[in-house]
C-alpha cells in the first residue's frame, strides 16, 4: 500500500484491512494514549510470563473495526522468537453463518497442520492416527474421497489426510446439507479427534521448544459471529475451546460482554482483554482532543496534503464515533462523489453527502424495540446502561460504542442524529 497522492489513491488506502509487514511500518499510528490501554503490551506480558507454564486461553474483544487485527499483529512482533505464532482468520476458511464448534474444531486442526507440516517433522505414529480417524467407507463414500488412498504407509496417510482436509475444508463453505454430513461423523467420535489434535500439538510443541519457542495461536474474526452462534460456541461450548495443548487467543464479540452470561463464559478462559475504542468525544459529550488527533494523524499517513479540505476531515472524524472503519467507508464515499464530479479534493460538502449515505444504514438498524435502551444510554448519568438483549444487538450493530477510561457507553453519532431527528431526545444531556 503507497501513500494516497492522488484522489484515486485515497480509494486504495482506507479499504478496512488491518495493518501487516511493510503496511504496519509505514501507516501504523501509535494509538495507547487515547484508547487509554496497551492491550498489545498487556497480552505481551501475560504470554511471556506464561510461556512454559499450562497453556493459557484468553478471549480478546472489542468492536469492528477497532483494530485488533493490527493490534494482534503488533502483539505478534512484540513476542518475537520467543513463540510462534500462528494466526488466522475464520472467515477466511469457513462460512460462519451458521458455524459450529465442531467446524472450529477441524479448521484448527486443518490450520495448525497446514502450518507446520514444512516446519517439524511430525511423528509417524501421530500422522497415522490423524489419518485414520477418518477411515470409514461410508463417510469417504459420502464426500467423495477414494477408498484406493487409504493405505498404512507414512506417505500414505500424509496425502489421504490431505486428501480429506481440502475436502471437508470446502464442504464447511458450502451447503448446509453437505456440513451436516461431516457434523454427524465427528460429533460421536469427537473425544477422538481431540485426543488426536492435542497428540499432534504435544509433538510438535516438543519439536518448537527445541527450537526455542512455544506455539501462540490466535483465532480471529469470532467477533464477527451473529449473536445466536456466538452464545453456542463460547457459553455451551467453551470448554471445547479451552481443550486444546497449545495458548490461544480467541477474539471474542463485544456484545457478549454485556450478556448476563458473560461470568459463566470468563470463568472458562484464563484471561480476557478489551480493545478499547478511541473516543472523539468525552462521556459529557465535549471533545476528546487526543482522539481527534490520532485520527488526523491516521490520515495524514495514508494521504498527502491537500486531497481532503481540513474542515472535511473533522467533520468525518466527529460523525464516525471513534470508528476508524466507519470514518474510512465515509472518505471512500466522499471521495467518489468529488471524482464523479471532477473536484480537486474532497470538501465539506462532499463530507456531508457521505455521512447521509452512512447515517441511511443506521435508520434500518434501530428498531422500536431499541427505542428505550438507547435513551437509556443517551440520557444516563454514568452512561453503563443495563445488559439487555436490546443492548446485545445495539453494541453488535454499533449504534451503541463502548469506550475506554472508567468504561461507558455512548451512542454512534448517526444514531443520536436520527433520535434528535425523530425528537426522541433532547439536544443536550
Amino acid at each position: 500500500m503507497e501513500k494516497a497522492v492522488d484522489l484515486p489513491g485515497i480509494l486504495r488506502v482506507v479499504k478496512p484491512e488491518p495493518l501487516k509487514g511493510k503496511d504496519f511500518d509505514n501507516f501504523f499510528v501509535e494509538t495507547d494514549k487515547a484508547r487509554g490501554d496497551k492491550a498489545a503490551k498487556y497480552l505481551e506480558n501475560y504470554f511471556k510470563a506464561n510461556r512454559d507454564e499450562d497453556p493459557q486461553k484468553v478471549l480478546f474483544m472489542g468492536h469492528r473495526g477497532s483494530g485488533k487485527s493490527t493490534e494482534l499483529y503488533r502483539l505478534s512482533t512484540y513476542l518475537g522468537d520467543a513463540f510462534r505464532v500462528i494466526n488466522f482468520s475464520i472467515r477466511d476458511e469457513i462460512d460462519i453463518t451458521d458455524m459450529q464448534y465442531l467446524d472450529l474444531i477441524f479448521v484448527i486442526l486443518n490450520r495448525l497442520y497446514e502450518e507446520v507440516r514444512d516446519e517439524v517433522d511430525i511423528h509417524e505414529s501421530v500422522l497415522k492416527n490423524l489419518s485414520s480417524y477418518w477411515h470409514d467407507e461410508k463417510f469417504m463414500e459420502t464426500i467423495a474421497v477414494q477408498k484406493a488412498e487409504v493405505q498404512t504407509s507414512v506417505e500414505a496417510s500424509v496425502g489421504f489426510l490431505n486428501a480429506i482436509r481440502a475436502r471437508v475444508k470446502g464442504i464447511l463453505s458450502t451447503g448446509r446439507e453437505s456440513k451436516e454430513v461431516v457434523r454427524k461423523f465427528i460429533e460421536p467420535r469427537l473425544s477422538q479427534l481431540i485426543t488426536g489434535i492435542n497428540d499432534f500439538l504435544d509433538d510438535i510443541s516438543l519439536k518448537y521448544k527445541a527450537k526455542g519457542k512455544v506455539l501462540l495461536l490466535i483465532v480471529e474474526d469470532l467477533d464477527k459471529l451473529d449473536i445466536s452462534v456466538a452464545e453456542e460456541l463460547f457459553l455451551k461450548h467453551k470448554n471445547i475451546l479451552t481443550m486444546f495443548h497449545l495458548h490461544i487467543i480467541y477474539t471474542f464479540p463485544i456484545f457478549l460482554h454485556y450478556s448476563t452470561h458473560f461470568s459463566e463464559i470468563s470463568s472458562g478462559f484464563h484471561d480476557y482483554r478489551m480493545l478499547s475504542m478511541i473516543k472523539v468525544n468525552n462521556k459529557d459529550g465535549t471533545r476528546h482532543d487526543d482522539g481527534r488527533a490520532i485520527f488526523r494523524g491516521i490520515a495524514e499517513k495514508r494521504v498527502a496534503p491537500g486531497l481532503i479540505e481540513p474542515a472535511a476531515l473533522e467533520f468525518l472524524i466527529e460523525k464516525s464515533g471513534g470508528a476508524l472503519r466507519h470514518l474510512f467507508d465515509m472518505m471512500k464515499n466522499a471521495t467518489l462523489d468529488v471524482l464523479s464530479e471532477d473536484g480537486p479534493a474532497v470538501n465539506l460538502s462532499a463530507a456531508e453527502h457521505a455521512y447521509l449515505r452512512f447515517r441511511s444504514s443506521f435508520e434500518r438498524t434501530v428498531g422500536k424495540k431499541h427505542l428505550d435502551t438507547l435513551k437509556d444510554v443517551y440520557e444516563s448519568r454514568d452512561r453503563k446502561p443495563s445488559a439487555d438483549e436490546n443492548l446485545q444487538e445495539m453494541l453488535n450493530a454499533m449504534a451503541v460504542i463502548e469506550y475506554n477510561g472508567d468504561r461507558w457507553c455512548g451512542l454512534h453519532p448517526a444514531v443520536e442524529d436520527i433520535l434528535k431527528e425523530r425528537n426522541l431526545i433532547g439536544e443536550c444531556r
